[in-house]
């Protein structure tokens, strides 16, 4: 089973090294230390990084027109080229 460095996480999901720590502090990611190291499962952190930060508000699940929004943090990404929001 591949496991991920905490630094190839971020890497991965675009975030900062701190921001996946933060996480592995707060319960919301599993990590597995060896030799001083923290891991963390592909799949797990694939899971996290799915899930919306927040519910939005049943109101704004919509548009006017009544079609689903789109993931526009998604939309973003595609189109800087996956480079991190605000840096």
């Amino acid at each position: 089973m591949a496991v991920l460095t905490i630094a190839e996480a971020a890497a991965q999901t675009g975030r900062g090294p701190e921001t996946v720590r933060r996480w592995v502090r707060q319960g919301r990611l599993a990590a597995h230390r060896r030799r001083g190291r923290l891991y963390v499962h592909p799949d797990e952190l694939e899971a996290l990084v799915a899930r919306p930060a927040l519910d939005l508000p049943p109101g704004w699940a919509r548009t006017s027109w009544g079609t689903r929004q789109p993931d526009w943090v998604a939309e973003l990404r595609r189109q800087r080229g996956g480079r991190r929001l605000g840096g």
